[in-house]
């Protein structure tokens, strides 16, 4: 209930040192958890990653991806959050991807209480194998559910609208992307399970 998100993944062999020492200082960890020299060499892996621009492995996006660092934008800036819930040090926050479809989950009291938020998702330029890697998502179904189970009692939620982010880097257990809704944080993500 109140641990932090932890991949199992073992190491890719052709995953690149510098992602593999990333992930070894992140997994494990809640994006608030860091001291600061920590933030300091997350946030200068995280720059050297970005600028080696590694090639988009889009069969790797696919999966559950919990969020263990949060790197704020240029002007301080957070993730876009177009329903405001209350941050308790305890809840962890998740991505699931598919090739047409992301949904957003927040835990609010843990795995018993959770806001997901979902819908399309499509690549701009699907021609491209490149970083940074843009992508659109079509807002159109929110709902509060009890319990973190797929078939969890929800009740709806109005929630609809655009988001836009960039994939800056994904490999078999680490992803690195940018909001560029919410004043262009980054977010640092494990891939669990």
């Amino acid at each position: 209930f109140l641990s932090a998100p932890f991949s199992q993944l073992p190491r890719p062999r052709d995953e690149p040192a510098d992602v593999t020492e990333l992930f070894d200082i992140i997994n494990g960890h809640r994006q608030d958890s860091y001291p600061q020299e920590t933030r300091f060499k997350v946030s200068e892996l995280i720059e050297r990653i970005v600028q080696k621009r590694y090639p988009w492995e889009q069969d790797e996006l696919p999966g559950k991806w919990a969020l263990v660092y949060l790197q704020p934008g240029p002007d301080g800036g957070g993730i876009d959050r177009r329903i405001p819930f209350p941050e308790f040090w305890f809840n962890n926050n998740y991505q699931v991807f598919t090739s047409e479809s992301v949904t957003n989950i927040g835990e609010l009291l843990g795995r018993l209480l959770e806001v997901r938020v979902g819908g399309s998702l499509k690549e701009v330029d699907d021609t491209s194998l490149s970083t940074p890697k843009r992508f659109q998502a079509n807002i159109n179904k929110g709902e509060l559910c009890v319990g973190g189970s797929e078939d969890a009692a929800c009740i709806p939620l109005p929630i609809s609208g655009e988001g836009l982010f960039d994939g800056l880097y994904v490999g078999q257990r680490l992803r690195i992307g940018q909001n560029l809704n919410g004043g262009g944080a980054r977010v640092v993500q494990v891939k669990i399970g």
